[in-house]
């Protein structure tokens, strides 16, 4: 069997979908994405590189930043890195989808909890661990 053009895109896309937080399944990332199933097996088995349009699509639907997405595609050079600060994919689709949808005593919660640490980060460098 030959190699595929687009075998380490498809292969780094199967592999963020799988590592979500439920791993989501093909049918439920095409739906996500607005293709076909068989399309989504299409690109991660590298036999097809979707538009950008799908592209951006994609990057939404798997919690990845579309600059990364459109890099390992070979869209964007990686000199072109549009940095995102937060890596965790499961964490920016968190913060994409959720956010907007908690209350304000849980966004509080969140915060102070976020305080917290970092006076914890904070002490911890002070002693010098």
């Amino acid at each position: 069997m030959s190699q595929f053009r687009h075998s380490k895109f498809g292969h780094q896309v199967r592999e963020w979908r799988q590592n979500l937080k439920p791993a989501m399944t093909q049918r439920d990332l095409a739906r996500k994405v607005g293709v076909t199933d068989g399309f989504i097996a299409h690109i991660e088995s590298g036999r097809t590189l979707p538009g950008r349009e799908k592209m951006k699509a994609l990057a939404l639907a798997l919690g990845v930043p579309e600059a990364r997405l459109l890099q390992e595609s070979g869209y964007l050079s990686a000199d072109d890195d549009d940095e995102d600060i937060i890596e965790d994919p499961e964490l920016r689709l968190f913060f994409r989808e959720e956010w907007q949808h908690l209350t304000a005593d849980e966004k509080d919660w969140f915060k102070g909890f976020v305080r917290m640490l970092k006076e914890k980060r904070r002490e911890k460098l002070a002693r010098g661990d």
